[in-house]
C-alpha cells in the first residue's frame, strides 16, 4: 500500500479589543545654563509623577515607568552659517500604560497645557495572559484548518482520512490601528485664551487582528 502526500497551509485570525492604552512622552526643556534648564526639568517631572501616582492609585493606570535623564550641550548653526551660543537641553522619557482609555485621552488633551510635556505615541495592546491565550486559540484553529483542507482533498480522491506528517509555523501576527477624535497639540503651543482649558481627546482604538498561519504536511493511503 502507498501513500500520498499532500501540502497545504492552515491560517486563522480573530479580532480583539484593545485591553491597554500605552503613552510615549517626553518632558525636555533647554536653555543657556544648565542648573536652571534641570531645574525646569525636575519641576516638570515632579508635576508628571505626582499627577500619574494619583490616576495609578484611582485604577486608571497599571503602571508607569520614568526613563533617565539625558543631557546635552551644543553650538547650533543659524541660518547664515554662524555658530550660536551654547544651548544646554535636558529630558527625560515616559511610558504610561492605561487602564482607563477615557482617563487616556483627558491626559493626552492636557499634555497640551503642560509645558516641555510631549506626547509621542499612544499604543494599543493586550494583557500578556490574554495575548498568550489568544494566539495559542488562533495557532490551534489554523492546524485545524490545513487538515481540513488537506482532508478535503483527499475526499476529492475518494480515499482516506489523511495523517500528519509535519506542521511548519509561519507565524503570528499581531496588527492594531486606531483613530482619534483630535490630534494632540504640541508642547510647546500656546492657548489664545489663558483662561481655556486643555481640549479632552476621544480614542477610539479599533481591535487588534490576531492572525496565525501554518504550513502542513499529511499523507493518506492509496488503496
Amino acid at each position: 500500500m502507498s501513500e500520498i502526500l499532500i501540502k497545504v497551509r492552515g491560517s486563522h485570525s480573530v479580532e480583539v479589543a484593545p485591553e491597554r492604552g500605552v503613552v510615549s512622552a517626553e518632558i525636555r526643556f533647554e536653555g543657556a545654563s544648565p542648573e536652571p534648564v534641570m531645574e525646569r526639568l525636575q519641576r516638570g517631572l515632579h508635576g508628571v509623577r505626582t499627577e500619574l501616582e494619583r490616576l495609578e492609585q484611582e485604577g486608571a493606570v497599571e503602571r508607569f515607568l520614568v526613563q533617565r535623564v539625558r543631557t546635552s550641550a551644543e553650538r547650533p548653526w543659524n541660518q547664515d552659517g554662524k555658530r550660536l551660543p551654547l544651548v544646554h537641553r535636558a529630558s527625560v522619557g515616559l511610558a504610561v500604560e492605561f487602564v482607563d482609555f477615557t482617563a487616556l485621552a483627558t491626559w493626552v488633551g492636557r499634555t497640551a497645557g503642560d509645558e516641555g510635556l510631549q506626547v509621542h505615541e499612544v499604543s494599543w495592546r493586550l494583557t500578556k495572559d490574554s495575548r498568550l491565550k489568544v494566539e495559542r486559540d488562533v495557532r490551534q484553529e489554523a492546524v485545524r484548518q490545513a487538515k481540513v483542507r488537506a482532508q478535503d482533498y483527499a475526499d476529492a480522491l475518494d480515499l482516506g482520512p489523511v495523517a500528519v506528517r509535519s506542521i511548519n509555523d509561519v507565524g503570528v501576527s499581531r496588527e492594531v490601528a486606531y483613530e482619534s477624535a483630535a490630534m494632540a497639540m504640541p508642547a510647546a503651543a500656546k492657548f489664545a485664551d489663558a483662561g481655556s482649558a486643555a481640549p479632552d481627546l476621544a480614542f477610539d482604538p479599533d481591535d487588534i487582528t490576531v492572525y496565525a498561519e501554518v504550513e502542513a504536511a499529511f499523507t493518506v493511503a492509496t488503496p
